[in-house]
């Protein structure tokens, strides 16, 4: 694969990415509109820093995995892993910190989706709602695990500048939830929100 094509399918990915996380909302017949920057009001709702921390963190580690199979085909894999190392100008001891914390989330969250998806399987139950949205607040303190990890470990000024590349990375507009009139649907078979 080459690098225009593998960049093609990593904006793909991205976009099917935000989508996932703002599923939930369409799950519960919400409908999403992006407003213009003039017209930004008191019910903007970004998507909060945590979740793009999360998001963030799954992705890279999704980086490093397709970096790993790209060099196991004897193509370079290095570009995949270190982009946003690069973007960051972190070293690779600030940035090793990062991929810690990517593998661990994804392990934490891949888990939890598996429980959800079990629960799911099974059908509806007196219980099956009350679980799900137990493991949704344990994927949360998963979340919130890692950024605390993470401000323990880098410096403040790295984490300011990690923050703001993440807020530019994955919300370049604000997203406004609004009510639709649509029935709602069932929700996907990841945790929710």
């Amino acid at each position: 694969m080459d690098r225009k094509a593998h960049i093609n399918g990593i904006s793909i990915l991205m976009g099917s990415g935000l989508l996932i996380c703002l599923l939930p909302y369409i799950a519960k017949g919400q409908s999403l509109q992006t407003q213009p920057t003039s017209n930004r009001s008191s019910q903007s709702n970004p998507v909060p820093l945590a979740h793009l921390y999360w998001h963030f963190l799954i992705y890279q580690n999704h980086l490093d995995a397709s970096a790993v199979k790209e060099e196991a085909q004897g193509r370079d894999g290095i570009w995949l892993r270190n982009h946003h190392q690069v973007s960051l100008g972190f070293s690779d001891s600030d940035y090793a910190v990062i991929r810690t914390s990517s593998k661990r989330l994804t392990a934490e969250v891949e888990t939890l989706d598996a429980q959800a998806a079990a629960i799911r399987a099974a059908g509806p139950t007196a219980s099956s709602s009350a679980q799900l949205k137990a493991l949704a607040a344990q994927r949360e303190e998963f979340i919130n695990a890692e950024i605390t990890y993470l401000k323990q470990t880098l410096s403040p000024d790295k984490i300011q500048a990690f923050e703001t590349y993440i807020k530019q990375f994955f919300s370049p507009k604000k997203i406004v939830i609004q009510p639709s009139p649509s029935i709602a649907q069932p929700a996907p078979a990841t945790v929710q929100p």
